[in-house]
């Protein structure tokens, strides 16, 4: 018995399904709001699809203008020392760049000398060639091919993901249509009056009005607009302060939420941050080497340290008082922060100690930083006390190198540098043990 009522059920909601697709007004209603969604959704695609092109465009042009400007002098520098290791490290980071493809530099005498990275074909259409010079000289010449795929490749993206969305949505938009207006219009258009009717009048207020052609035959939307009448106040009052309670309940629980967030991200950063120079501290050094070298572990990247230590530091202490030297330490990291790349990792190690983290960076790449990094120091003018100087000692990770001892190595390189003189780079012995 309960069976049959159900399936009963079932075949009344399916008859009222059937006959709210037949009506007129479902078939007006659907082919207007497919008509305006196809027209709206076709020309937002194009615009946005043409704009999105544009940019990548520009894109590409800024990338191939940034090389240019910020790459190709110390590419020239290079070749203009013939060296061929910092050609090669200047190249293989302009092949990293997303926009290129390939790069050829021709340099030495009569540009006989190559080297190649990535894939370039010069007989290619927009090929990029750039001269290299050097105090007015030219030193060689550089190729470089944009990475059109990248382009094509992010419109193509682009194009799938707004054909698949725009398709969805004009599909779910078809269903919804189809189910609200059989579902909800014509199967509750006669039980949504008697509710509304069965409502204590209200107070007297400008009746409800459908804004359609006098002329459309009276339907189920005219019996809805007496019954609305009656209601719609009550109604309208009780949503717009619902409405309103919710908006307020969400508003609060936003702020409160980002105030919490904020506040995790403060306490976050302060716990690995040295307060006096503003570095990575010590903690903050010691997670990030220790993921830094379980990459270098398993995928056999390479991996440098640096140790740095102003020369004679408790000398200014002991004449200037400690203010001085805390300014000194401040401009110290400044300079190392400086000289720093952009992967590199600079922190205050304690005291007059600080630790560079140099990933993706074998040793004679962390030997030319941290001489770089001496040079500006001994140039630097400090307050109050004047000139002073720093050594570096470094270090490159080994198969089965520790924290410990690539710190070691790095320690004991900084201490023979310090032996001969200070004011010097000295790098670990090749013979040194990595366990």
């Amino acid at each position: 018995m309960r069976q049959r009522r159900v399936w009963g059920r079932y075949r009344e909601y399916y008859a009222f399904w059937v006959r709210g697709i037949a009506t007129g007004l479902a078939r007006r209603m659907l082919l207007w709001i497919l008509s305006i969604s196809a027209v709206a959704a076709l020309m937002a695609t194009s615009i946005q699809l043409f704009f999105d092109y544009r940019r990548d465009l520009s894109d590409l042009e800024q990338g191939m203008r940034y090389i240019e400007q910020n790459q190709l002098p110390g590419l020239a520098d290079a070749a203009w020392n013939f060296n061929v290791a910092g050609l090669r490290v200047q190249l293989d980071g302009i092949g990293r760049s997303p926009w290129v493809a390939g790069a050829t530099v021709r340099y030495g005498p009569s540009q006989s000398a190559e080297l190649t990275t990535g894939e370039i074909r010069l007989d290619e259409r927009g090929i990029h060639d750039f001269v290299l010079q050097r105090n007015g000289v030219v030193v060689g010449k550089i190729y470089i091919a944009p990475n059109l795929q990248t382009l094509y490749g992010r419109t193509l993206d682009r194009i799938a993901i707004v054909l698949a969305t725009q398709g969805v949505k004009s599909l779910v938009i078809s269903i919804c249509i189809l189910l609200v207006t059989a579902w909800m219009v014509t199967r509750h258009l006669t039980q949504m009056a008697g509710f509304a009717k069965s409502f204590e009048p209200g107070r007297q207020f400008k009746p409800f009005v459908l804004r359609r052609n006098p002329k459309t035959p009276r339907d189920e939307l005219a019996v809805l607009a007496d019954a609305l009448n009656d209601a719609y106040q009550r109604l309208y009052t009780a949503h717009e302060f619902e409405a309103r309670h919710n908006e307020i309940l969400s508003e609060e629980v936003a702020q409160r939420t980002a105030e919490l967030s904020d506040a995790h991200r403060k306490l976050a950063r302060l716990a690995v941050t040295d307060r006096l120079t503003g570095l990575v501290n010590r903690l903050g050094l010691e997670e990030t080497f220790a993921r830094e070298l379980g990459a270098a572990h398993a995928g056999g990247r390479a991996l440098s340290v640096i140790i740095a230590d102003i020369d004679m530091f408790k000398a200014v202490n002991d004449t200037w008082g400690h203010q001085a030297g805390d300014a000194v330490l401040q401009e110290f990291a400044a300079i190392l922060i400086r000289e720093a790349r952009g992967n590199d990792v600079v922190g205050r190690w304690g005291g007059e100690e600080f630790l560079i983290l140099c990933p993706q960076t074998g040793l004679e790449g962390a030997c030319l930083l941290a001489e770089r990094m001496r040079a500006s120091v001994a140039a630097h003018a400090f307050p109050v006390i004047g000139s002073k100087t720093s050594t570096f000692g470094v270090a490159s990770f080994r198969s089965g190198d520790s924290e410990n001892s690539l710190l070691k190595r790095a320690d004991d390189a900084l201490y023979r540098a310090k032996a001969v003189g200070r004011n010097s780079v000295g790098q670990e012995a090749a013979d040194s043990d990595p366990a």
